[in-house]
């Protein structure tokens, strides 16, 4: 009977550890690979993703009036 309980003590445990320490485990680690690339407008100096700059002469630019692009 003193092994049963000891057994669900030790469960109870490592219920509490998981649900406490195991979500905050979870959040921390974020894969780099799903993050983007930020990058400063040489205009401005505002930063925004490289998936959205506007790549001019070898400058990032935010928006087509920063690159003073026409189109």
């Amino acid at each position: 009977m003193v092994a049963y309980k000891i057994i669900l003590f030790v469960i109870l445990i490592y219920l509490i550890y998981a649900l406490f320490f195991g979500r905050k485990r979870n959040t921390r680690d974020k894969n780099p690979s799903e993050e983007e690339l930020m990058v400063e407008c040489a205009a401005c100096k505002t930063f925004i993703g490289i998936s959205e700059a506007i790549k001019k002469d070898g400058k990032y630019f935010c928006s087509q009036k920063c690159a003073k692009v026409k189109q």
